[in-house]
């Protein structure tokens, strides 16, 4: 049977199918879809498999996730497995045929789910466009009620795509009537929910309202983090005073945006008094953040509010729960080949965190990075037990087939600090190293990580906002870092590492330029370029700066021919699908975070925890 004879307005009104799941049971257009391949089964158990192979083209329609902010892709498939070549529905799936059914209904749909979803497919996949499916779309989509209950369950995807369509069909009465309605409810109370205030100013805020709504929202922001704080719900106050203040700056309103940036600070201070009692460690982390967060504050500005005095206090609270937090501080042991025990302990180190906040500090704690020395020693001895690997120069190969470095044999006629012999242990030391990090990487890193997603939500939002408060990502980076840390979350480590690779380049280039190094070359012409990493690896001053260890494992990961060169593979578009996502690229990513996380709780980012009792920088 042909689509134009399954697919018909008459049988879709036959059919009978009604959303009648209670509005406190729906989950949006999850709940949709389920309704309807529901209905799908009892007519192909009663044999009516016209109705049913209909209402199946009708789930598809309905499974795809609403991608409000784009443009040209606002719909994306439901599940995806790359390695086996599948997903769920796109747009592009369906027929010329089917998008003719879709139309033929439009007006019988008495479901806005529905009825929004088909006519913003009309819209965006139709030739010539149709601005009255958009109308069609933008009217379904408002007509989802606006109450804390339900607002996450996809209904304010649905009024983020109803302004964003007005905006593109530029039928801004319409777009004003959808700001006016969020703004509305934005300004009543919602004594169940804290934070669907912060979710209409947040959209708002993405729509642009400012001119309107600006300054009336930014005042009543402040009040609503004033009332949370003095509640003790800190985290939703500082969410509301980071929107705040930057609601102010917006608005030119110099005093307001202060007086936020003060209120995160005492809101991260409050909490680390309240949360000394239970951990030091974690109140340590608090400590710091309040430094960070009164370092924002313009200089001009500090002595008005006395913020040097602040800081100083809060340096000595640093230093006391510093000294407490060392008996906090559990190892994870690496026991041998058997990783179980490894893989329990790892687990055990991240289980049961109150936060993702607190969960993360404690998985960039699992592993503190390659020792040196040690790795060093291990290789003579491996040497020294096994000479006859020594005796034969050997070449490193690439997994595309390229000789990427060269091993003489060792000169057994001359001292260890011979050139050959110094080659032979290098690479004997990589060895080591590519083994522990595949350990690490296999019995903590990705463990720890299954177990934090079991318990924890890690958004983006939150990522931005760790890398918005640490001391060494530039503040016109957090978003491009936040958002490449936040892809090794949903184990899209190959994304990740080629996101990662360039903005940890520029944060070393940055530490080595702040601590005076030159960072680049000026050729005969008088033309001045950027070193890449592996150049500025090299310079006297990276050891002295990221200390011994640190560099080690940086050039390592990174830069180094006989080590992963994580750098160099990228830059060179030498990673494929399955290298990209290997065990290297995900302990890279691992690193940067810990690296990142690090950088919140101690002065100097750069040194492994635990961190030293003496505390010369905040």
């Amino acid at each position: 049977m042909t689509a134009s004879q399954t697919y018909t307005r008459d049988r879709f009104i036959d059919c009978g199918w009604r959303f009648d799941i209670p509005p406190d049971q729906c989950y949006g257009y999850s709940s949709v879809m389920q309704s309807i391949q529901n209905h799908a089964k009892e007519k192909r158990k009663a044999s009516e498999d016209e109705h049913a192979n209909m209402l199946d083209l009708l789930g598809r329609a309905t499974s795809m996730r609403l991608v409000p902010k784009s443009i040209n892709e606002p719909f994306a498939p439901l599940a995806q497995d790359f390695q086996a070549g599948r997903r769920s529905a796109i747009p592009d799936d369906f027929t010329i045929e089917e998008l003719a059914f879709f139309e033929e209904i439009l007006n019988d749909v008495n479901d806005f789910w529905l009825q929004a979803r088909l006519a913003d497919l009309l819209w965006l996949c139709r030739k010539p466009k149709n601005p009255d499916h958009a109308k069609i779309a933008i009217a379904a989509y408002i007509r989802q009620p606006i109450n804390a209950d339900t607002w996450r369950r996809d209904v304010d995807d649905c009024w983020e795509r109803a302004a964003r369509l007005a905006m593109q069909i530029r039928d801004f009465d319409k777009l004003d009537e959808i700001k006016n309605q969020l703004f509305a409810v934005f300004s009543i109370e919602h004594p169940g929910n804290p934070f669907m205030p912060l979710w209409l100013a947040s959209l708002l805020d993405k729509l642009q309202a400012d001119k309107t709504y600006g300054e009336d929202i930014a005042h009543r922001l402040f009040q609503l983090g004033n009332d949370l704080k003095n509640n003790g719900n800190f985290y939703a106050a500082r969410s509301y005073f980071e929107l705040s203040a930057k609601k102010y700056q917006q608005g030119n309103h110099e005093q307001g945006w202060l007086d936020s940036l003060i209120s995160i600070a005492e809101s991260f201070e409050q909490e680390a008094d309240s949360r000394s009692s239970g951990s030091n460690m974690v109140a340590n982390s608090f400590y710091e953040n309040t430094i960070q967060a009164y370092r924002r504050i313009p200089t001009k500005h500090r002595a008005k509010h006395d913020i040097e005095n602040r800081i100083h206090a809060i340096r000595t609270k640093i230093s006391d729960t510093g000294k407490a937090s060392l008996n906090e501080m559990a190892l994870v042991k690496t026991p041998g080949i058997d990783i179980s025990d490894m893989v329990d302990a790892s687990i055990s180190h991240v289980v049961g965190k109150r936060s993702p906040k607190e969960s993360l500090l404690y998985f960039a704690g699992l592993y503190s990075g390659p020792d040196r020395q040690a790795l060093t020693a291990d290789a003579r001895e491996s040497m020294q037990e096994s000479i006859i690997s020594s005796l034969f120069g050997s070449s490193h190969m690439s997994s595309d087939g390229r000789t990427i470095g060269k091993t003489p044999a060792a000169n057994l006629g001359a001292g260890e600090d011979d050139p050959a012999n110094q080659a032979v242990l290098h690479r004997q030391v990589q060895q080591h190293l590519a083994f522990e990090i595949q350990f690490v990487v296999e019995g903590q890193i990705l463990p720890a990580l299954r177990q934090i997603l079991m318990e924890h939500r890690i958004t983006q939002n939150f990522l931005e906002a760790i890398c918005h408060h640490s001391p060494i990502v530039p503040p016109e980076r957090k978003k491009l870092l936040s958002f490449a840390l936040w892809l090794g979350f949903e184990y899209e480590f190959g994304h990740a590492i080629h996101l990662l690779c360039p903005q940890f380049e520029h944060l070393i280039r940055i530490q080595l330029k702040e601590a005076g190094a030159h960072t680049t070359t000026i050729n005969p012409d008088g033309i001045e370029h950027e070193n890449g990493l592996s150049t500025l690896m090299e310079l006297p001053a990276a050891t002295e700066i990221f200390g011994e260890d640190l560099a080690f494992e940086i050039k390592s990961v990174f830069t180094e021919a006989l080590g992963f060169n994580l750098r160099n593979e990228t830059a060179h578009g030498l990673l494929d699908d399955n290298t990209s996502s290997s065990i290297q690229s995900v302990y890279a990513w691992w690193m940067i975070l810990r690296v990142v996380t690090h950088s919140l709780a101690k002065g100097n980012p750069f040194q492994k925890l635990p961190q030293s009792n003496d505390k010369k920088t905040g």
